[in-house]
């Protein structure tokens, strides 16, 4: 049996006192960026993500599949996005209580709602379908996947015309004809898949993200990197090698999600990375309605700072994601004023 882990970690961060105050008010439509929540989810800033909010794009109409560990004890403002499809492929033969929260952690920079508490996700009206696929009881302490219910769970997504399907995880081999029957059929029918590229320091992606270089999936996959908050590879992120044509490297390092009254939880990996590149196709979805899913991820690729050597390079691939360039109107505007 593979077993495959997910493509981050976390630990506790105490709110600073001064952003308590921050916490209460009414929904609004566009984050404030003094607000408390704009504040803790600082990538943010970092994608350029105003110049969509300021379009009027905010992922409302597209359904984000998150295939992961589920969302165990999530909090209320990714709870409010959640898709009644929602599913645990599993449910039937499970005994054993979840433990791990991975899938609540990446879901909070990736779909938490505005309503002035804890953080605001890229795409804050956004669908959020989870679909739970690890094996019962995990392996060495985190949850795990098997190709086979990996399969089902992207067959599902697909199913349920999800736009955008994420994986945060991360393998040594290919991942077999099951799974990439399933993957074929969820590009086929018009999905983006965005995929971790990996927490190994290594000079190109793991599985399932290496099929980004697949010419069955071309231009249907990326691979997505992690960046430290000063916008630079980390030094454990998988750099894009084979993949540069369709890698992109977004914000991934000391990411704040699963806020409580008290308290935030602060992460990296790039599975934290994969919900930024996740949100902003949600975006782009919804301000450019006319295109297709690869048109999207064309869009965002094309539109990414330029960080490593000029064009898509074997570290940084096309660069670090900029989802405000996407939509030029604002960008224009921003650089008048």
């Amino acid at each position: 049996m593979s077993l495959l882990p997910r493509a981050g970690r976390g630990r506790r961060l105490a709110l600073a006192a001064a952003l308590a105050a921050l916490l209460a008010g009414c929904t609004q439509r566009v984050p404030e960026v003094t607000s408390g929540e704009y504040l803790r989810s600082w990538g943010l800033g970092a994608i350029n993500a105003m110049g969509a909010y300021q379009a009027g794009a905010t992922g409302r109409g597209v359904t984000v599949a998150m295939v992961d560990c589920g969302l165990q004890d999530a909090p209320r403002e990714v709870l409010r996005n959640v898709s009644r499809n929602s599913v645990d492929i599993f449910a039937a033969e499970r005994a054993l209580p979840a433990t791990d929260r991975h899938g609540t952690y990446m879901a909070g920079p990736l779909g938490s709602a505005l309503d002035r508490r804890g953080l605001v996700g890229v795409a804050y009206n956004a669908e959020l379908l989870s679909v739970r696929a690890d094996i019962e009881g995990g392996h060495n302490g985190q949850c795990a996947f098997k190709a086979s219910s990996l399969a089902r769970a992207v067959q599902y997504a697909a199913d349920q015309k999800a736009r955008v399907i994420v994986l945060p995880l991360q393998a040594t081999r290919p991942m077999g004809p099951a799974f990439e029957t399933a993957l074929k059929n969820a590009v086929d029918g018009g999905a983006v898949v965005v995929i971790a590229a990996g927490n190994r320091s290594a000079d190109q992606p793991g599985y399932p993200a290496r099929y980004a270089a697949d010419p069955r999936f071309a231009g249907a996959i990326v691979a997505v990197g992690a960046t430290t908050a000063e916008g630079e590879l980390t030094k454990w992120s998988n750099r894009a090698g084979p993949t540069k044509a369709w890698y992109l490297a977004a914000p991934g390092e000391r990411i704040v999600t699963d806020c409580g009254k008290k308290t935030c939880r602060l992460v990296s990996g790039t599975s934290f990375a994969a919900s930024y590149v996740a949100g902003a196709l949600a975006l782009v979805m919804e301000g450019h309605p006319q295109l297709t899913g690869r048109e999207a991820l064309a869009l965002l690729l094309q539109n990414a700072r330029d960080t490593g050597e000029p064009g898509a390079d074997p570290t940084y691939g096309w660069g670090v994601l900029d989802v405000g360039k996407v939509f030029p109107q604002t960008a224009e505007a921003k650089r008048r004023g």
